[in-house]
């Protein structure tokens, strides 16, 4: 995606960046606010969160919802996730038993939960979008309404490794295994989170854990200037057996795709409508300078900024 830093303390050499979430979905006269307007960037500074897995494991070590992740090879035993740093879409990741074997540089090593929910005999994992927004001398996190749950194509047995069973990104199976897999694809598909049988149990964890990084981003924000700013993530979460929430990892500014819709079968248009609700919502009263009227967005942090000087255009 594309990716700019924010220097907070040189706000004349700001970047206007357009990212691809919003260009996949928005004609040319939408994407006006995002060139033209001077109320509001579309991303926090890359030294305010994690960027790449390894800055992960650095922002999460120690959290109770965190599995145990390691930036060197832990030699240990037990299943384990060398995932490369900079990955994404699942692309390069190792599945092994044998960790002392794997020799990646520049990766993650996360061990797996031994214990998973399973959703119709799959694996599963849920990606949860959550904006974080300075607005008006406030820093603000929402979640939005609803998210999908991703379903490995092929039923759960934890002797087998492969990726077909252990991964839940559709991103990564949807081309190369539709010719061997298309049945089991099209049969797990994208369901919608709100309908879980365990939704309530399992979405209060997502709200702490959303409310606890929102924190940690807070607490780093102390630069001596700030202006508006509104930036999404996808936090990949899964839930084990005890009902217990694990936070894989955060995706910074996920990019839904056209797959999603096609997966995603109770609602054919859910990315594009995420994306109108975040512009309705969020982006929109920030370009005219009015209230947020989050609806489809539920806010769940809210802190008042102290700087010493606040930018107001």
């Amino acid at each position: 995606y594309l990716q700019k830093d924010l220097n907070l303390n040189s706000l004349s050499r700001e970047k206007r960046v357009v990212y691809d979430i919003y260009k996949d979905y928005l004609s040319t006269e939408d994407l006006k606010p995002f060139i033209q307007s001077n109320n509001y960037r579309c991303n926090f500074s890359d030294t305010v969160y994690p960027v790449f897995k390894k800055d992960m494991c650095k922002f999460f070590q120690g959290k109770d919802y965190y599995p145990e992740t390691y930036i060197k090879n832990p030699t240990s035993d037990g299943v384990w996730y060398v995932k490369p740093n900079k990955g994404s879409n699942g692309e390069g990741i190792i599945i092994t038993d044998d960790v002392k074997s794997v020799d990646m540089k520049n990766a993650v090593y996360q061990k797996s939960i031994d214990n998973p929910l399973l959703y119709s005999g799959r694996k599963q994992d849920i990606r949860i979008f959550v904006v974080l927004q300075t607005y008006g001398g406030y820093f603000k996190s929402y979640i939005y309404n609803e998210a999908p749950i991703r379903l490995s194509p092929l039923q759960y047995d934890k002797n087998n490794l492969s990726v077909e069973v252990q991964l839940t990104n559709h991103d990564l199976y949807w081309e190369d295994f539709k010719s061997k897999h298309d049945k089991e694809i099209m049969e797990s598909g994208l369901q919608p989170f709100t309908k879980h049988k365990y939704f309530k149990e399992l979405y209060k964890q997502v709200e702490d854990i959303t409310i606890d990084f929102s924190n940690i981003v807070y607490n780093k924000m102390n630069n001596n200037t700030q202006r508006n700013l509104i930036h999404i993530f996808g936090l990949d979460v899964i839930p084990d057996e005890d009902k217990k929430i694990w936070l894989l990892e955060i995706n910074d500014n996920p990019h839904p795709t056209s797959s999603d819709d096609r997966l995603f079968k109770p609602f054919t248009s859910y990315a594009k409508d995420m994306i109108k609700d975040m512009l309705d919502e969020l982006i929109y009263p920030m370009k005219n300078k009015t209230n947020v009227k989050p609806n489809n967005f539920k806010m769940v942090y809210e802190k008042e900024l102290l700087f010493n000087k606040w930018i107001f255009v």
